[in-house]
This record gives structure tokens, C-alpha cells and sequence, in this order.
């Protein structure tokens, strides 16, 4: 079954210009299907999961004890789907490297073990959704070019693998706010394991236990 692995994004939705966005949409009569909260990037569209791995494999190798990464956004735009909706939607002009590191460590992962998945990527949040024939997308883009969005800066958490059509959660993971608590956390996991493989080689080298 097709997954997507999404990273949430934290817009507000009574920031200044979503509430602008809104209105002009609303004076002009332009009904949109806004999206209630969840905002989100889809960082890999997986057409099909391997047998051989767990399903969250791909986000522990490639997220797990990492730091999230930050990202400024700075554009709202609007594309049209193969199916004929317009996506209205928020973007960042100038992605931070570390984001672009994430997103590719993430299809290096994938490849890795043997994730099929969709090759393009859109860095882009879907704020609403407009049917093509209300209106076109040259005009829809005019409207939203009224709207001044002034480039804001967000830090980005939390990761999840999804199923497709039911949206059931595989897996999830949140990452840490710098990279040194990444660091230390993935050491102490290191020390955990460490000492849990010992006192199994303790209980079983333990000559009492076989008297």
C-alpha cells in the first residue's frame, strides 16, 4: 500500500496574512477548502513498502537523533493537479540547508533499502483547495499575489510515516532542538544497549546460575 512521510509545519492559522489570504478569497466569492490544521511537507511519496524492512526503518536511519531542521517561509502560490484542483499553498524561496540535507538523507536512505517511491519533491504546505472550474489558476495567483507574507522562521519536529488512503500511522518520531541533545541522546542509547548486552553476558557467564 502506498505511504508518505510528512514533516509537520506549526502554522498559525490567526497569523496576519493567513487571515488576509482568507479574506480576499471570501470578498472575491472564491470557495476554498481549507485545510483544517494539520499543515505538513510530504518529504517522500512510497509507492510500495518492502516486505523485509519494518515500515519505520526508513525514519529511524534517516531522523532518528537528528536535529530538526529549520526553515523560513516566504511565499504563498498555487499550482493545479492532474485531477483539476488548484493547491493554494505556503513555500520557502530559500530553503535552509539543513532541510535540504533532511530531505536528502531521507531518499539516500530510501534507496538504500529499496523504498519505491516518487522522485519528484515540491517543497510546499497545502493551505486549501480550489476546483479548476470556479476559476483559473492565472487569476487565483493574482489574487493570492494581494497578500504579503513576510518571511517567518519555523523549526520543524516532528515526522511521521503514513498510509495513504487511511492515513494510519506507521510510525513517527520527534527530533531534538540542536545537535548537541541529538548527540547526547544517541549516545546514551548507545550506553543502554551497551549495558543490557553485558548483563546478558553476565547472566549467562554467572557460575552460580548453573549450580
Amino acid at each position: 500500500m502506498s505511504s508518505y512521510i510528512e514533516v509537520e509545519v506549526p502554522v498559525k492559522q490567526d497569523a496576519e496574512w493567513f487571515r488576509d489570504l482568507r479574506g480576499k478569497m471570501s470578498e472575491r466569492g472564491i470557495d476554498v477548502k481549507w485545510q483544517n490544521g494539520h499543515y505538513h511537507i510530504t518529504l517522500l511519496f512510497i509507492y510500495k513498502l518492502p516486505e523485509k524492512y519494518h515500515p519505520g526503518a526508513i525514519i529511524f536511519q534517516s531522523m532518528k537523533y537528528k536535529a530538526a531542521p529549520f526553515l523560513a517561509f516566504d511565499k504563498v502560490d498555487a499550482f493545479t493537479t492532474k485531477s483539476g484542483q488548484h493547491i493554494i499553498y505556503l513555500t520557502s524561496t530559500s530553503p535552509t540547508e539543513e532541510f535540504i540535507n533532511m530531505v536528502k538523507c531521507v531518499r539516500e536512505t530510501g534507496d538504500r533499502l529499496g523504498y519505491e517511491y516518487n522522485p519528484d519533491f515540491k517543497l510546499h504546505v497545502t493551505l486549501g483547495r480550489v476546483d479548476s472550474k470556479q476559476i483559473s489558476l492565472e487569476a487565483l495567483r493574482s489574487i493570492i499575489g494581494e497578500v504579503d507574507v513576510p518571511s517567518f522562521k519555523l523549526q520543524l519536529f516532528n515526522v511521521r510515516l503514513l498510509e495513504y488512503q487511511t492515513h494510519k500511522e506507521h510510525d513517527s518520531c520527534t527530533m531534538f532542538p540542536d545537535e548537541e541533545s541529538a548527540k547526547d541522546a544517541y549516545e546514551e542509547r548507545k550506553r543502554r544497549a551497551f549495558r543490557n548486552a553485558f548483563g546478558n553476558i553476565q547472566l549467562y557467564t554467572d557460575p552460580e546460575k548453573f549450580q
